[in-house]
């Protein structure tokens, strides 16, 4: 038990203490915050102890990492957003839950979230923290790291909930294939969450109530009020009552809406965030025809051209390029949706929730709506379009000269592809590509001005992505996959996305634009956001980039400071790097030269949004990309189990990724989605963990055959594996040893 130390006469409020702390980066002991305090020296302990208090309540976590001294010898406390819930064992009764989180990382740190396992609230807790879901979040305690191993904390209360209402279940156990929708009705006396991140039975409060074909996904919703019995287990508290009936899982549509149901994405708009996007809308058609407005630069007499996807709708950037004396003019024009979305509006606070757009095989969830996302904001050819533009100067070796950023008025002078834009390079690229004329249908030439600038945009680049080498950039490689459905919806097949070099043409001219962005960002202290990159090392070796208040460095581009500013359609971040820089214009004009020096122009005083509040917009970010992969991921991960299922009995193979304590980490070559096979579908786990052979990713006793294919990655290792099941309602598939497949 803490021994109260005495208060002093006049006693600073908590709310002073945060605002007090919160001056600075600097770090601070005790000593220094009585000073900061301006309190005497004899308030020490009481000081200590206060401190201690506000730490346990979690009300210091907002501080600057490093922010108070380790000497102070306050607990470390975090805030940890679920991310799965499973037993620790086959015994429900026994209590044992296996909790594991991310632990968001602190304001200033410069590191990512890291992950934890978290354990069984005690039965003194259990009652206010059970049951607990993925994406809630709970304030923890972390005991102290053991070298290399997962960390590990307490809960000591929950901070924020997930919806506890309309969530999908159904009565497949993990690990099982779902029974066919022809099978008779059943009375479910236990299900499943469709949420892979949850393996945990729930128990059916109405089972009297409800007969279902098997199979069929429910809607389910966990009863507010705890059980009032004190002696039953944590995993006991897992209950919930039926609520209405989605379909089953392999119907047309159902992997993506379970994918964006499992993870809490909103899909509408309130009436009056549509209101502002049509209002908006009107005011760009207005400016179609009419002169540019004064503060805003003419440039539809430039041959700009939007280069995207067959499918995309939403042009965010638009090109032009042309040969100098010294290397190349390179323009990249980019949607101003700063103009059309006003800042803590309805249609604001809406698109910050989603923080990015959703593209799953079958549909899109757009950060805006579709009256701006796929027209006032895009740039349609032929259409106005208010723009904010970087004009850059690039050398014949690839390096940025002086440039401008500036408001703009634009008009696409035409809408391509990468596949069409490869085929228009082809004739003059073959021998740089290995694509022939002959290869590609030849489309309608379009203006030969076009084609100008299509050759143009292609030499500046190549000039870009050569200093890009030099500099020590690796090259990267998309490896997403694409779906192929037939006629009723079904998933058929799954196929590579092939990477052209117009891809690369495009994103070496954003890396340009994005980089001049964060340097006027950074010289002129602009308050918006970067992405950041830490380098690789032994305990992380590919560290994820993030969105971060202070510029720090980009490891994977190799550059001093880095943002996104190119896709403010579909990225929250974007919009808000495009208010920090058009608010910029506005006030300065002197903004419109961006110095190769880290010199700051004068410039008016600009509101700027507390440092704080910007990197708490950037944690939320990083969770909202996060959650658009795992959406996407769960999504292909749903079709596969589908295609898979004809096969479940038979062998597939897969490319053996890594080892861990626990199994084998793979992804199936026919679907490219991930997967594990635990070393417990072995006989023995004698010598399972040794991974001395096979370049370290797999086991001594590779019971699974190494199949042979002409066509294997040199750095990765195929082998065959039996399917046991799928469950295309979670988005898993069960292997198991070919050997000992029963």
């Amino acid at each position: 038990m803490r021994h109260s130390a005495s208060a002093p006469d006049c006693l600073p409020r908590p709310e002073d203490i945060q605002a007090a702390l919160a001056q600075d980066t600097r770090p601070l002991g005790l000593m220094d915050i009585l000073r900061v305090l301006r309190l005497p020296v004899q308030h020490k302990a009481w000081l200590r102890t206060h401190l201690h208090d506000m730490a346990v309540a979690g009300t210091l976590l907002h501080l600057p990492a490093g922010r108070i001294k380790a000497s102070v010898g306050l607990p470390d406390m975090a805030r940890v957003r679920i991310t799965g819930v499973h037993l620790a064992d086959d015994r429900v009764l026994s209590g044992t839950l296996l909790i594991r989180g991310l632990v968001e990382a602190p304001y200033a740190s410069g590191t990512p979230d890291r992950s934890i396992r978290l354990s069984t609230p005690v039965a003194d807790t259990a009652a206010d923290i059970l049951p607990l879901l993925p994406d809630d979040t709970v304030l923890a305690r972390l005991r102290p790291a053991l070298g290399g191993q997962l960390r590990t904390g307490r809960i000591l209360r929950v901070l924020t909930r997930a919806s506890r209402t309309g969530l999908p279940m159904t009565d497949c156990p993990p690990y099982q294939s779902e029974p066919q929708p022809t099978a008779p009705p059943v009375t479910q006396t236990a299900l499943w969450s469709c949420d892979p991140r949850v393996s945990l039975p729930f128990l059916n409060l109405e089972t009297g109530r409800t007969r279902t074909a098997p199979g069929t996904i429910l809607l389910a919703t966990l009863p507010s009020e705890p059980s009032a019995d004190d002696d039953i287990s944590p995993a006991a508290t897992y209950a919930a009552e039926l609520s209405g009936i989605m379909g089953n899982a392999t119907e047309p549509g159902m992997a993506a809406r379970l994918s964006l149901l499992t993870h809490a994405v909103p899909e509408t708009f309130s009436h009056d965030a549509l209101a502002e996007a049509e209002t908006a809308a009107s005011s760009v058609a207005a400016l179609h025809g009419q002169p540019a407005p004064p503060d805003r630069e003419d440039l539809r007499a430039l041959p700009l051209v939007t280069i995207d996807d067959e499918t995309a709708h939403d042009f965010d950037d638009a090109l032009w390029a042309e040969p100098t004396d010294t290397g190349w003019r390179l323009v990249v024009a980019i949607a101003d949706v700063s103009a059309c979305v006003a800042k803590d509006s309805a249609l604001d606070q809406q698109a910050r929730v989603r923080g990015t757009s959703l593209y799953l095989p079958d549909r899109v969830v757009p950060m805006l709506p579709p009256a701006l996302s796929e027209n006032a904001c895009s740039l349609l050819p032929g259409q106005d379009r208010p723009c904010l533009f970087v004009d850059l100067s690039v050398t014949r070796q690839g390096t940025l000269g002086p440039a401008r950023l500036g408001r703009g008025l634009m008009r696409s002078a035409a809408r391509l592809t990468y596949v069409r834009t490869q085929t228009l390079l082809s004739s003059g690229l073959s021998q740089k590509t290995g694509i022939s004329a002959q290869e590609t249908q030849q489309p309608p030439l379009p203006d030969p001005v076009v084609l100008k600038n299509l050759h143009a945009l292609w030499d500046v680049a190549q000039a870009l992505q050569a200093e890009a080498e030099r500099r020590g950039v690796e090259p990267q490689h998309d490896e997403s996959w694409l779906v192929t459905h037939d006629a009723q919806g079904k998933p058929v097949s799954f196929a590579p996305r092939s990477t052209l070099p117009t891809h690369e043409m495009v994103a070496a001219c954003m890396v340009a634009a994005n980089t001049q962005a964060a340097q006027l960002m950074q010289q002129q202290t602009l308050p918006g956001l970067f992405r950041t990159h830490a380098a690789a090392t032994p305990g992380q070796p590919r560290p994820t980039a993030r969105y971060s208040a202070a510029p720090t460095s980009h490891a994977g581009l190799r550059l001093a400071c880095y943002t996104h500013f190119t896709s403010p359609i579909r990225r929250y971040a974007d919009l808000v790097t495009h208010r920090a820089l058009a608010d910029f214009l506005a006030l300065s004009p002197l903004a419109t030269s961006t110095p190769t020096q880290s010199t700051a122009l004068a410039r008016p005083s600009l509101p700027e949004p507390p440092a704080m509040e910007l990197e708490a917009l950037a944690s939320h970010l990083n969770m909202t990309e996060r959650r658009a992969a795992d959406v996407a991921q769960a999504c292909l991960n749903r079709l596969a189990a589908q295609v898979l299922a004809p096969l479940t009995g038979e062998r597939v193979t897969f490319h053996a990724l890594t080892s861990t304590r626990h199994g084998l980490r793979m992804r199936l070559t026919k679907t490219g989605t991930p997967s594990f096979l635990p070393w417990s579908a072995f006989p023995s786990g004698t010598g399972a963990c040794d991974t001395s052979l096979h370049g370290g990713v797999a086991s001594r006793r590779s019971d699974f055959a190494e199949a042979r294919t002409g066509n294997r990655d040199r750095d990765e290792h195929v082998f065959s594996a039996v399917l046991i099941a799928t469950c295309p309602s979670r988005g898993t598939v069960t292997l198991a040893s070919p050997v000992h497949a029963c």
